[in-house]
């Protein structure tokens, strides 16, 4: 499929690709619409793109009170204007971040009963067909006391029988893991009958592949990152985990960076079929469902 596209000097060319099936698809991207919003969607279908996962980005200008259903309506108010807008569905993945937890505590709240509620709320607009996946739900990604992270296992474990319940994927936010950090996931997962690989652990690195995993990896695109995974043969997928801040500059990195990164494959490896065959079509159809994607994949 992509051979004649090389072959005829259409590299750069992606929307083409687009228009042939594939879902260029970044697997994490908050957007706000007081941030660049539909400027940042059309940085990233202008590049080749065609379609996201919508993450829930927090909000501390939200009040506690009602704080989840709050954010939640914000979330998917924004992925219904992109698709009415710009003509391509996305998928919308809603959870408690896991750094929530300090601002219900700071603010005298139970962050472990607020956070279950939360899960509770994001599970019923996955069933009223509103969103696709929980998350980002997880651990911080930084050293944090005991209790902390044994209240942020026990919340994390409570969203995966949910998940498991509902048939839905879990974007996992945490630190670093070692190979021991991978078992205690896929420990917890069994033990909520949650398959394996409905479990996505958000900002993988290169470095993880060398550990055998039932998890799905979802790699941040970058030129090193994607250099470094792309004779990899393992299932994965990329993201840009891009934080629509405009005080911030292009944090986490560009919303562009997916579409750059598959023409740096096409340009680089030799045998990419199986390789983009398995990011940019198996995973998120696997992981989000076939119906998700119509509207991306027509001509």
């Amino acid at each position: 499929m992509f051979k004649s596209i090389v072959e005829g000097g259409l590299l750069a060319d992606l929307k083409k690709i687009s228009g042939m099936g594939y879902i260029i698809f970044d697997n994490h991207m908050h957007l706000r619409t007081d941030g660049r919003f539909l400027n940042a969607v059309d940085m990233f279908l202008k590049a080749g793109g065609n379609s996201f996962n919508l993450v829930n980005l927090p909000d501390a200008r939200l009040p506690l009170d009602d704080y989840y259903s709050r954010l939640y309506s914000y979330t998917v108010r924004m992925s219904e204007i992109i698709t009415e807008e710009r003509r391509i569905s996305v998928p919308v993945t809603l959870g408690p971040y896991p750094l929530d937890y300090f601002r219900f505590k700071e603010n005298g709240y139970d962050p472990v009963v607020e956070m279950k509620k939360g899960i509770d709320l994001a599970a019923k607009l996955i069933e009223q067909g509103k969103a696709n996946a929980l998350g980002e739900i997880g651990r911080p990604h930084f050293p944090a006391e005991p209790e902390i992270v044994d209240h942020c296992n026990e919340i994390t474990e409570y969203a995966m029988f949910i998940a498991s319940d509902l048939g839905s994927p879990l974007i996992l936010h945490t630190e670093d893991l070692n190979p021991e950090g991978y078992r205690f996931l896929e420990k917890m997962a069994d033990h909520a009958s949650l398959q394996q690989s409905m479990l996505v652990k958000h900002h993988a690195i290169p470095e993880d592949f060398a550990i055998q995993t039932g998890l799905i990896r979802s790699v941040l695109a970058s030129r090193p990152n994607v250099r470094k995974i792309m004779n990899s043969g393992l299932r994965l997928l990329l993201e840009t985990d891009y934080v629509d801040d405009p005080s911030l500059g292009w944090k986490v990195i560009p919303p562009d960076s997916v579409p750059k990164r598959v023409e740096l494959i096409l340009a680089e490896v030799t045998e990419w079929e199986k390789l983009l065959e398995n990011i940019f079509l198996k995973e998120p159809i696997r992981l989000f469902g076939e119906d998700i994607f119509k509207r991306t994949t027509e001509p």
